[in-house]
């Protein structure tokens, strides 16, 4: 009947275990990389953007970090023990865990007045949420609503000349 254009079945069997075995370890890259993520511990960068990782940590090296949502909360807010903040009996737990607040338990009261658990808020933080967990307000002024605010004069006439 002719030759066959299709490989024989003994090479198709190389690629075929060669493609499985790449997605296998780019599962387990990822699995890898999502436990590093779920402990708190920084993932290595990816190479797959085709930067090489030298040019990446000098660009990283050269700008100065801008602080962080939660470095920027905890400067402004500082944490206190439940048991001695006022209207502390009012809210019996914690909104983000739903654990009952110890009367030693260190909380931060929100501008809108929830409280919730140092930890719980920091980790909220830390996926950078800049709002209240339960009701949505803004934790901290908008440095870019400022800068929003601001609009350039209108062009006069004598600009076009």
């Amino acid at each position: 009947m002719g030759i066959s254009s299709m490989p024989a079945p003994k090479e198709s069997l190389l690629i075929y275990l060669l493609y499985h075995a790449v997605v296998s370890i780019a599962a387990l890259a990822g699995l890898l990389r999502a436990a590093l993520v779920f402990l708190g511990l920084p993932a290595p960068p990816s190479l797959l953007a085709g930067e090489d990782a030298d040019g990446a940590d000098q660009l990283t090296a050269a700008t100065p970090a801008a602080p962080s949502l939660a470095e920027r909360f905890r400067s402004r807010f500082r944490p206190a023990r439940f048991g001695r903040r006022r209207g502390a009996a009012a809210v019996p737990d914690c909104r983000v865990c739903l654990v009952r607040f110890e009367a030693d338990a260190v909380v931060n009261r929100l501008p809108c007045g929830h409280l919730f658990h140092r930890a719980c808020l920091e980790t909220w933080l830390d996926y950078d949420h800049a709002t209240c967990p339960l009701c949505r307000s803004r934790l901290l002024p908008a440095a870019a609503a400022a800068d929003e605010s601001w609009s350039p004069p209108a062009p006069t006439l004598t600009a076009w000349i």
